[in-house]
């Protein structure tokens, strides 16, 4: 089945994009940095996972696989 990719740029969902990273990661992220206290922990969760995959927290670009029949059946946060 034929497949092409399309990037959609500047996509803002401002809790969407926080919400999304906290439910994926923070609880690894937690456990790797126990001695950090709670306002600690954030700050640094933001400033090492949330700002580095989406700009200000809010918008993100990504790259989507779609098949022949308009399914997404692949793609990823740039």
């Amino acid at each position: 089945m034929k497949t092409e990719k399309i990037t959609l740029k500047s996509i803002k969902d401002s809790d969407g994009w926080v919400e999304l990273a906290f439910a994926l990661k923070f609880k690894n992220f937690n456990t790797e940095n126990p001695d950090l206290t709670e306002d600690e922990l954030t700050d640094k969760f933001y400033s090492e996972v949330i700002n580095k995959k989406f700009k200000y927290g809010e918008y993100a670009d990504i790259e989507l696989v779609i098949d022949e029949n308009f399914n997404i059946v692949g793609g990823r946060i740039l």
